[in-house]
C-alpha cells in the first residue's frame, strides 16, 4: 500500500467516524495499520492508533482500547529517543528550543 493511499484511508476513517459509522470507521482504520513497516512513512500514525483507541473505548473494549493507548504512547517515546539522539549527534544543547 503506498503512504497515499494509508493516508486517504485514514481521512476516509476519519469521515466515516463524523457521520456516526464506527465499524466502518474502525475498519478504515485498522487497514491503515497492515503490512506498515518501520521505514515507511505514516504521518497520521499517531493519530490513527489514537482513533482506534477511541472508538475500542466506545464499545467498551478496555482491554484493546489500552493496547492502542499503550502503541500511541510508545511512538512518542521512541520519537523522543530519535530527536535526542539526533540532538546528541549533531551537538545542540537546546530541547524544544529552550536553553
Amino acid at each position: 500500500m503506498l503512504n497515499g493511499s494509508r493516508e486517504g484511508l485514514f481521512e476516509l476513517g476519519r469521515q466515516l467516524q463524523q457521520e456516526g459509522d464506527s465499524q466502518a470507521a474502525l475498519h478504515c482504520f485498522l487497514s491503515c495499520l497492515l503490512g506498515l513497516t518501520h521505514v515507511q512513512s505514516f504521518h497520521s500514525l499517531p493519530n490513527c492508533l489514537h482513533q482506534i483507541a477511541e472508538l475500542y473505548i466506545d464499545e467498551k473494549n478496555y482491554g484493546k482500547a489500552l493496547q492502542f493507548i499503550q502503541a500511541e504512547k510508545m511512538f512518542y517515546e521512541v520519537a523522543l529517543i530519535e530527536l535526542t539522539s539526533l540532538q546528541a549527534s549533531t551537538g545542540r544543547s537546546t530541547f524544544y528550543g529552550f536553553m
